[in-house]
């Protein structure tokens, strides 16, 4: 564990405030989940990530969508996003920030490209948050209607996971 020299107070609520900078470096946004952890005498804040235990799951519906109807499949979530190394650009990561199905033409979905694509969207929901998404790129062959009915099924029991 590495000493940050920030010391901060807590006030008469027991609240703490977590500097920006921090905040920023580890992707903490208002409204996300942070786990409380003690070691003997240390306090161990991690931010709660939903889909953790759900990697190796997305992994394979990922593959297996790609695998089947040839296209590049990603999964919007920190996460999935920093094991591939894929850099998306925050406008997409806003536009795919929906609550149903989506498709999409002429969106510039990486950060390091200025090639602009088409696809679908499919995103996963939890009591009306907001976990993550499949995204389909089109590429040069079209989305099939199976191929919908399948990422849709995925996004569905991630969701359902999430419920229960």
């Amino acid at each position: 564990m590495k000493a940050t020299g920030i010391v901060r107070r807590l006030d008469d609520l027991g609240r703490l405030v977590i500097p920006k900078e921090m905040r920023r470096q580890y992707q903490l946004r208002e409204g996300d989940s942070i786990e409380f952890f003690t070691e003997d005498d240390r306090i161990i804040i991690e931010k709660h990530n939903v889909f953790s235990r759900y990697m190796e799951e997305i992994e394979l519906m990922c593959d297996i969508l790609k695998k089947t109807y040839g296209h590049t499949v990603l999964f919007l979530h920190a996460e999935w996003l920093h094991k591939h190394q894929v850099k998306v650009s925050e406008s997409f990561i806003r536009h795919a920030g929906v609550h149903r199905i989506v498709r999409f033409s002429d969106e510039k979905i990486y950060a390091d490209s200025d090639m602009r694509d088409k696809g679908a969207i499919f995103p996963v929901t939890v009591y009306g948050d907001w976990y993550g998404a499949f995204v389909i790129v089109e590429g040069n062959k079209a989305l099939v209607s199976e191929e919908v009915r399948t990422a849709e099924a995925f996004a569905t029991l991630l969701s359902r996971q999430q419920e229960h």
